[in-house]
C-alpha cells in the first residue's frame, strides 16, 4: 500500500454519529469477490435516489444521484479528508468498509473524542490498508467542524510524522495548526506503507533462520 507522510486535501463534512458499515458499505455489495470498484458504492443507500444504487456487477451504473446527501453537494466534490461523526464504522467487521472510503477517494478520516472516535475493527482495518483514522478531542474536532461549514473550500494538510493538522482558509490568513496522536507502531506502519504482513515480512530473514535451526519436534502437534 501507498505510505502516508504528508496530505494535502480539501475537507469534507459528514458529522453524523454512529454511522455503522452497512451503512457505508450495504451487505448485498459484499459477495463481490474482487477489491476494486467499491468507490462507487460507498454509502450507496443514502447516496443515490431512492432505485438509483448500483447493482453489485456493475458499480459505475447508477441512477440519479440524491441531492440532500451531504457528500453530493458541490462542495464536497474532489475532497480526500473527510471530518465524521463518533463511532464512525461500528456494526460488523467487513474490510470493504475501508476498501469503500479509500476507493471513493479519501485518504484521512477526522473523527471526535479519544478512543469513540472509530470503531475499534474499523480503525484497525483502517491501519491495516493505509487510511489514516485521526481521533480527536471534542473542542478541536468541532474547530474543523465549524470551519468545514463556514468555508467550502477548506483545504487542509496533514502531517502524520509531525503530527499536526494545518487548515488552510479559502479566504488565507494564517492557518490554524491542531495537534494529533497515532501509536507508535501504527505511525510507523503507514510511513512505510507497511500492513501488519508486510511488517512481519521485514523479519523474512530472521524467520526463516530461526525456522531452519528449530528442532523438527518444535512445530510438531501437541508440542
Amino acid at each position: 500500500m501507498d505510505p502516508f507522510t504528508t496530505h494535502r486535501g480539501k475537507v469534507a463534512l459528514l458529522d453524523w454519529s454512529d454511522v455503522n458499515t452497512d451503512l457505508i458499505i450495504p451487505a448485498r455489495y459484499l459477495k463481490r469477490v474482487e477489491r476494486t470498484g467499491y468507490g462507487p458504492l460507498l454509502f450507496a443507500d443514502k447516496r443515490y435516489a431512492p432505485g438509483g444504487a448500483p447493482e453489485p456487477d456493475a458499480p459505475e451504473q447508477h441512477g440519479p444521484i440524491a441531492d440532500d446527501f451531504p457528500l453530493n453537494r458541490p462542495e464536497a466534490q474532489g475532497a480526500t479528508i473527510l471530518v465524521v461523526g463518533r463511532n464512525f464504522g461500528c456494526g460488523s467487521s467487513r474490510e470493504h468498509a475501508v476498501w469503500a472510503v479509500q476507493q471513493a477517494g479519501y485518504r484521512a478520516l477526522i473523527a471526535p473524542i479519544k478512543g469513540e472516535g472509530f470503531a475499534d475493527i474499523f480503525e484497525g482495518n483502517a491501519y491495516n490498508n493505509g487510511l489514516l483514522p485521526i481521533e480527536l478531542p471534542e473542542a478541536d474536532w468541532q474547530t474543523i467542524a465549524d470551519i468545514s461549514r463556514s468555508d467550502p473550500e477548506l483545504h487542509a494538510t496533514i502531517d502524520l510524522k509531525a503530527g499536526t493538522i494545518q487548515l488552510h482558509p479559502s479566504q488565507g490568513g494564517e492557518p490554524a495548526a491542531i495537534s494529533f496522536d497515532v501509536s507508535e507502531g501504527d505511525r510507523h506502519r503507514l510511513l512505510l506503507g507497511l500492513d501488519a504482513i508486510g511488517e512481519t515480512l521485514q523479519h523474512d530473514a530472521q524467520i526463516a533462520s530461526y525456522e531452519q535451526q528449530a528442532p523438527a519436534w518444535a512445530g510438531a502437534p501437541g508440542a
